[in-house]
């Protein structure tokens, strides 16, 4: 069995930067609910600061590893936010072929979304072909995915994927509603390094123009959008190490009504951009961390049928934080860490039908957060760790919200 030492550097690695699967990891295709609907919910100022303070702490496992990675926080006494990815692998014993199962559930700038990958791959050396799909009890929402991976070593890998949404939806469908332009989405994502050395992972979702017309809600809806990600490690210097993050998020929407009241907008955009740097002293006993995020998020027009608003959302948050690591048993660790910074939101909208209260914001205001991370070392021979995360609120005296985590590499 591993030593809970070494368990410690592999399973209880500082993630505010993430490594293991997320949403941007891992192909973000169209969906038709988020191309005609939008977004189900709304944010608030505190939104971003509990989603970062909820963030996986667990560096591994990769995206392309066995395990289960997941983290459950509450952002408000009504909702919580989830981000949870499973992967599983069966190797024949000649090691040619392989089947494959990918869960995950989460949310991106359009929801909340589910994907139940189920898949066979064949392997050719250090190349992989392989066919899945995205299982569901209808068959007109069935996605289809198509992926070529090149991985010569653990810590190198491209994969590509072409994702073809609700492929069979014209023929199973009937008359509720049809594509008029199918959707196709296009996945990159690329990881190169050494863990002490420079380390790049990047990672591209394209979605050109797809067209659905929905004869429910009145509503023929085009949309395209480009999600990118790109992280960069650096060589430890004097014992620290910095890493640096971008993703961007743009989304174009066209919507034309027939049959309903239609919107003051029909239109939708968004403009998102974020930056993380962060840095870790990796020789120091109290492995200290400190970094900052920066967002910036960008949307107007009409936000769609889920919540019946247009008009402007628009917010830029800069905040910081700083934590350590302190070792209480050979089991427990507890990681406090603060987060503190502005956030500046603007929301201005109106509902398309009807006199509704909407909410309106124009706050710039500061935010901070102390986090409690207990990590305990569940399963030493595997690295699981589980994580209760109390927060405190400090920019007013208030509970932050609780938080779980499982780290589980099968």
């Amino acid at each position: 069995m591993k030593p809970i030492r070494l368990l410690w550097g592999m399973a209880l690695g500082w993630s505010s930067v993430p490594a293991t699967a997320d949403i941007w990891t891992e192909p973000n295709p169209v969906r038709r609910e988020a191309l005609v609907e939008g977004r189900r919910f709304d944010y608030n100022t505190e939104s971003f600061l509990h989603r970062l303070s909820f963030g996986q702490l667990s560096r591994t496992p990769y995206s392309d590893e066995d395990g289960l990675s997941g983290t459950v926080g509450s952002t408000r006494s009504d909702e919580f936010y989830v981000d949870m990815f499973l992967h599983k692998r069966l190797v024949s014993d000649d090691g040619r072929h392989v089947a494959f199962i990918r869960m995950q559930r989460s949310e991106d700038f359009d929801g909340r979304f589910d994907r139940q990958i189920v898949g066979y791959g064949h392997h050719l050396g250090d190349w992989r072909l392989a066919i899945a799909g995205d299982v569901r009890g209808d068959k007109a929402e069935i996605d289809v995915q198509y992926e070529l991976q090149w991985q010569p070593d653990p810590q190198s890998r491209v994969r590509l994927a072409l994702i073809q949404p609700d492929a069979f939806f014209n023929d199973k469908e009937g008359a509720d509603g049809e594509y008029t332009k199918s959707p196709n989405s296009f996945f990159a994502h690329a990881r190169f390094g050494d863990p002490e050395g420079w380390a790049l992972e990047s990672a591209l979702t394209y979605s050109p123009p797809s067209q659905f017309n929905d004869q429910v809600l009145g509503v023929e809806a085009r949309g395209d959008q480009v999600r990118a990600m790109l992280q960069v490690d650096m060589p430890v210097v004097a014992g620290l190490r910095p890493t640096a993050r971008v993703e961007v998020d743009n989304a174009n929407r066209e919507f034309a009504f027939s049959d309903r009241v239609a919107p003051e907008a029909d239109t939708f955009q968004r403009r998102m951009q974020s930056l993380r740097l962060m840095f870790e002293h990796r020789q120091a006993r109290l492995r200290p961390v400190c970094g900052v995020h920066h967002l910036r998020l960008r949307e107007r027009g009409w936000f769609g049928d889920a919540r019946g608003t247009s008009g402007l959302e628009s917010r830029d948050e800069l905040l910081g934080f700083a934590g350590i690591r302190q070792r209480l048993s050979e089991r427990w660790t507890v990681e406090p860490t603060v987060y503190a910074g502005r956030a500046r939101a603007i929301q201005d909208q109106m509902l398309a039908v009807g006199d509704g209260d909407v909410p309106q914001r124009d706050d710039n205001d500061l935010h901070g957060k102390l986090a409690l991370p207990f990590r305990y070392v569940l399963d030493e021979a595997r690295g699981g760790v589980l994580t209760l995360n109390p927060t405190l609120r400090l920019h007013r005296a208030a509970f932050g919200g609780g938080n779980v985590q499982v780290h589980w590499p099968f």
